[in-house]
């Protein structure tokens, strides 16, 4: 008996985080004292959270899909806004149609926000705001704009909550890369492994068995997954032309 091969480098980084953990509760649940391995164990031990650390740091950012969304929906008022002011340029009213024409000539200048990158269209977002609660403000009034107005603030107050909050996240992750840190990781099992299997060399399996056959069950189950992943990938050779 003795602990099976696994190809670490074939697992995905989730996979590969999974079954470390799952080494890491055999050895605590059957005690690294026990098996012996407690030098080996202290190193692997602490790379644990470090892979986690390095496993989110990693995976996509869930902010940043919140950022794209809270950006559609300020895209979406500026075009109602806009919406609003072309509709009132043919107004009964000649007052309602001039500021409505006013407003008209000063987007115009300012062109099309919503096609510029996340800070330069906040950026624009925040002058266009200013000046329409400033040199515009009679204005919006009289074009009945005022709701969008106060909409499109709450959009760019929302959209930048969530910028800050993205940029806290990315202070708070780790420097730790998951590559290096696999590595590591991967040397201290090995270790591990071989001391175990050299120590049922030494003084038998009865003592290591059920912690290498619960191992090895989960090492079987990685084995299989890689394996049936491989083969999906494996372009199926086209049968040859038969011969006339």
């Amino acid at each position: 008996m003795k602990i099976n091969n696994l190809s670490l480098t074939g697992l995905s980084n989730e996979e590969h985080f999974k079954f470390q953990t799952d080494v890491n509760g055999l050895i605590q649940f059957f005690t690294a004292a026990t098996l012996m391995i407690a030098a080996e164990y202290e190193s692997f031990s602490t790379l644990i959270a470090d892979e986690e650390q390095a496993l989110n740091f990693v995976r996509k950012s869930t902010i940043s899909d919140l950022i794209q969304a809270a950006d559609a929906v300020r895209d979406n008022t500026l075009n109602g806004m806009d919406d609003a002011i072309k509709s009132k340029l043919k107004h009964f009213n000649v007052d309602v149609k001039n500021a409505a024409t006013r407003l008209k000539v000063m987007r115009d200048t300012i062109g099309n926000i919503t096609l510029k990158a996340y800070d330069k269209e906040s950026g624009a977002i925040i002058k266009l705001l200013a000046d329409l609660k400033g040199s515009y403000a009679a204005d919006v009034a009289k074009a009945g704009i005022g709701e969008w107005v106060v909409e499109l603030e709450a959009n760019q107050n929302a959209f930048d909550a969530l910028t800050i909050e993205r940029y806290d996240e990315k202070d708070a992750k780790t420097g730790l890369r998951m590559k290096e840190v696999r590595i590591q990781m991967d040397a201290d099992y090995r270790k591990i492994a071989e001391k175990v299997n050299a120590l049922i060399v030494v003084y038998g399996e009865t003592a290591y068995a059920p912690f290498v056959s619960k191992l090895n069950l989960r090492i079987e189950s990685y084995s299989n997954n890689m394996a049936v992943r491989k083969s999906k990938t494996i372009t199926p050779v086209a049968p040859a032309a038969p011969v006339v």
